[in-house]
């Protein structure tokens, strides 16, 4: 009875920290996918909804002399999406790569494929660093990079 009562002690909390990954997991996949719903639909509230309020966007570029890395502020991307119409811009998950959890920041690695008017326009991947805000992961940092 005692090794019963302290296997089920010891096995439980996994238990619990394992359905509470997936939800958390769950929750950083559903943010990846309203942001790119939201550029498509050109919902400014939704695209910002996503994003901390001091959210940053990084554009990785390969150049002769090494990478390059580009930022942006989200409002300007938010502007950015603002200036098409419904529809043009279509940003596709490819895989879920990694998506690692400690607590209340989390990393996703996430490979996309972009279309824009219904043509491919480049694909890369998305890197995204998120934090926990009250119930719910919003995104603090995009670091993303674009290869035809």
């Amino acid at each position: 009875m005692k090794i019963k009562l302290t296997f089920l002690l010891l096995v439980l909390p996994l238990f619990v920290f394992g359905q509470n990954q997936a939800k958390d997991e769950d929750q950083i996949k559903a943010v990846v996918l309203k942001t790119f719903s939201a550029m498509k639909a050109v919902d400014s509230v939704a695209l910002k909804s996503c994003f901390t309020s001091t959210a940053l966007l990084q554009i990785s570029q390969m150049r002769p002399e090494g990478a390059s890395v580009r930022d942006l502020p989200v409002s300007k991307f938010v502007q950015s999406v603002l200036s098409r119409k419904p529809g043009e811009m279509d940003e596709r998950v490819l895989s879920w790569g990694p998506i690692l959890i400690d607590h209340e920041i989390a990393t996703a690695w996430v490979p996309y494929e972009f279309y824009l008017n219904g043509k491919f326009s480049h694909k890369g991947v998305d890197v995204f660093l998120l934090v926990k805000t009250g119930n719910e992961f919003k995104i603090q940092t995009l670091l993303y990079n674009m290869q035809k």
